[in-house]
């Protein structure tokens, strides 16, 4: 899929899955907002196309997704939310991640 087959599906889909191949291609065409290691599930990025904003993570299926955001302060919440959860998942092991050392 080009560049263009991918913005044009993801603006017609909640999400969308990429090879990583087209990742690939995304992410030499995209700047990245943000990006963070998971240490769980790969990275999350706030991705940004032209004028438009995307939110790239990966799946438990280990699927890469990526998803077409209304604004930045929409796709902050939304990661704010995903590095919560992912928070969460060390409960009750004692363990504390410092996701942005």
């Amino acid at each position: 899929m080009s560049v263009a087959e991918i913005i044009s599906s993801v603006k017609t889909n909640p999400f969308i899955k990429l090879s990583k191949e087209e990742l690939d291609i995304f992410l030499a065409c995209s700047t990245i907002v943000k990006e963070v290691d998971t240490c769980l599930s790969d990275y999350i990025r706030i991705l940004k196309y032209n004028d438009d904003i995307f939110i790239q993570e990966v799946s438990d299926k280990n699927e890469i997704l990526l998803r077409k955001m209304n604004s930045l302060e929409e796709a902050e919440q939304f990661f704010k939310e995903r590095m919560d959860f992912y928070d969460r998942k060390w409960d009750g092991c004692g363990c504390k991640i410092n996701y942005y050392e």
